[in-house]
Parts: structure tokens; C-alpha cells; sequence
């Protein structure tokens, strides 16, 4: 007869890994983000990542999705046969909070992943290509109260599992003074990575961890940056109760 002890161990570990799996499907099968349209005759002169001719503006939802648009302007226009034709531009960034980029344009319809922004207090905003937008306060705090400070700016601590997120933002952050992201292993007994989502790092193939980290199992992540510039940056694991500069992303709509 078995031993029941190992019996409840099979057992546990199929819980979890059952449990982090339908985590993963569920990353894995994320719904096409929503685009809201923000204005009517009107187009966004931020940089273009693809365009594309599409019968209708849910096909060009889904094409800028795929590019990772942010936004996108959906025209229409006459073709040389005096035909009408829409054409969809998927853009890299959206408009600021004083959409400084938009133009009069008649029948172009602009549409964002994100809300008209408030100009920021004591923060920058910064826009990541394909990833999102980011903001950067001035405030100094430990990862409890900077995840506090981003939630109440309808934000989270940045989600930076992915080349484009970590270098991207990485362009942000002063060798000698890393900043606090979206992910740690502190609030329970699981000891795993996880981002301000809940999701696990097991989902992700991708990794940024700095030499010898992650140096504990339990604790919080700052990006770091070498002093070597020809290095990339990378994760670094420190005592949460640290206080750090830190990086805030601000929730699409």
C-alpha cells in the first residue's frame, strides 16, 4: 500500500500545477485589447508601425492588435477606380494628454487602447512602443506603497516580463538607482514570481534576471541598469521595505 504521505505529495503537486496552468491558458488566451474611439475627423501623426486596406473597423481592430498597436486611425477614402476603400494605420503610441500629434482630417477616425491622459504631478509619462504607457513618478517609496501610489492613478507597478518592456524601459532608469516593477514573491506562501496580475512567471519564456539573481526567494524586483552601457538592464532582487524610485503603468480602458 502506498505510503499516504506521498500520496498527498502526487497530490499537492498536481493541485499547483493544474492551478499554474489554467493561469497560462488563461494569459495565453487574453481577449483582442479594446480600442475606444476618442475622436471623429481627426488623425493621429504618431509613428506608424503597419497599415492595411480592411473591409471594416472590427478588421482593423484586429490588425492593430496584432501589431501590438496602442492606437489607430481608420480612414476613408477613394481609390483610383473612384471607389471608396478604408485604410487602417496602426501606430506605435497614443496621443498625450494634450493629443499635441492629432490633425483635422476629414472622414479619419481615431481610435486608442487608452483614455484622454491627465497631465501628470511631480511624473513623467513615457510611452513604450507596442507595451504600453508608463509613468514615472518622483516620489521615493517602499513596493507596498508604490503599488498603493500607482493603484490610485489607475495604474499598477509596471509589468516587465518581455524584452521590449524591460529594455524599453530600461532607457528610464539611472545606473546607480534601480526602480521598483511589477514583480515579486513577497505576499504569500507560494515563493513564487509573480506580476501585479497574479500571473506567474512559469507563463513567460522570457527572463532578465542580473547576475546571481535572483539572489533570494522572497522579496521584490527593481530594474537595474549596468554601469556598462553596451549591457542590457536587468532584474535585481532587494527587501521590499526598501525604499526606490519606482514605475507605474497606467491601465488601458
Amino acid at each position: 500500500m502506498p505510503n499516504v504521505s506521498l500520496i498527498s505529495l502526487l497530490f499537492l503537486t498536481y493541485v499547483v500545477y493544474s492551478t499554474i496552468c489554467d493561469r497560462c491558458c488563461l494569459i495565453n488566451h487574453r481577449e483582442l485589447p479594446r480600442y475606444d474611439l476618442l475622436k471623429t475627423n481627426s488623425r493621429s501623426r504618431q509613428p506608424i508601425i503597419s497599415r492595411r486596406v480592411v473591409a471594416n473597423v472590427d478588421e482593423c481592430k484586429k490588425f492593430a492588435a496584432s501589431k501590438k498597436a496602442l492606437g489607430f486611425n481608420f480612414a476613408t477614402t477613394r481609390n483610383r477606380t473612384g471607389g471608396r476603400e478604408n485604410s487602417c494605420q496602426a501606430l506605435q503610441c497614443p496621443e498625450d494628454f494634450n493629443m499635441t500629434t492629432l490633425v483635422p482630417t476629414a472622414n479619419c477616425k481615431y481610435y486608442s487602447m487608452y483614455p484622454v491622459l491627465s497631465p501628470p504631478i511631480n511624473a513623467t509619462v513615457e510611452c513604450i512602443p507596442k507595451a504600453g504607457i508608463f509613468i514615472l513618478p518622483s516620489e521615493i517609496l517602499n513596493y507596498t506603497e508604490a503599488r498603493d501610489f500607482c493603484q490610485k492613478r489607475n495604474s499598477s507597478l509596471a509589468h516587465v516580463i518581455s524584452e521590449e518592456r524591460t529594455e524599453g524601459l530600461g532607457k528610464f532608469v539611472a545606473h546607480n538607482l534601480h526602480r521598483y516593477v511589477g514583480l515579486s514573491s513577497g505576499d504569500d506562501k507560494e515563493r513564487i514570481w509573480k506580476n501585479e496580475f497574479g500571473e506567474p512567471l512559469s507563463c513567460f519564456d522570457y527572463r532578465a534576471w542580473g547576475e546571481g539573481e535572483p539572489s533570494h526567494s522572497k522579496g521584490c524586483v527593481a530594474l537595474a541598469n549596468p554601469s556598462d552601457k553596451s549591457s542590457p538592464p536587468f532584474w535585481k532582487v532587494v527587501p521590499c521595505r526598501v525604499p526606490l524610485p519606482f514605475i507605474c503603468e497606467i491601465s488601458p480602458l
